[in-house]
């Protein structure tokens, strides 16, 4: 990679994350002009990504999305409720995202990641945002989760849990949950 090379440069002497975290300027700016990103890659290349359906087997839909090191577990749970007044023919997403402390070293227990409110209110805004563009023929249409008009509807509860943060935490949120919502299963039910 080339970042040490240089002699009498103070980089050579010091170690590769001591100098990231001691001058990051420096540290950036020579991978951008030797073309190439931290972790080795091309700047012109995506990190490798995967997706596992069913990950939880107790939820209606699940998955486990990882771009690169970064892992989100999403999962859904479905619940009746009595639909709003509003919107008396739709049922109800509620979106929470979690950062627990195994998830990077700079999150401490008992103190929520600063950036978890940022991805949450993203992810909130992108998926209702796109329910509605979307409704009958995208990802979810709020009126296909009513049961009876006024008087029940299903809600769906979607968890997404950073497992390993390691970049592009908002990106592989949003894959986990579309992964999980693309195989959530709803249950039929006849309501007497």
């Amino acid at each position: 990679m080339g970042l040490l090379d240089a002699p009498g440069d103070l980089s050579s002497e010091v170690d590769v994350d001591a100098f990231r975290h001691l001058f990051p300027l420096c540290f950036y700016e020579r991978h951008l002009t030797e073309s190439i990103r931290p972790d080795g890659r091309p700047l012109g290349r995506a990190r490798d990504t995967t997706i596992a359906h069913g990950a939880v087997a107790s939820a209606e839909g699940s998955a486990l999305a990882k771009i690169g090191s970064t892992t989100m577990l999403a999962a859904i749970k479905m619940e009746v409720m009595t639909p709003s007044m509003d919107s008396p023919d739709e049922g109800c997403i509620a979106i929470d995202f979690h950062m627990p402390p195994i998830c990077s070293p700079i999150v401490r227990p008992g103190r929520p990641a600063e950036v978890a409110p940022v991805v949450s209110k993203q992810l909130s805004d992108t998926i209702l945002r796109h329910v509605t563009i979307f409704s009958g023929s995208g990802m979810i249409n709020l009126k296909e989760l009513s049961l009876v008009s006024g008087k029940a509807a299903w809600m769906a509860y979607l968890e997404i849990y950073c497992l390993d943060a390691d970049g592009a935490l908002f990106d592989a949120a949003l894959l986990s949950a579309v992964a999980a919502f693309s195989h959530c299963k709803i249950y039929v039910l006849s309501i007497i």
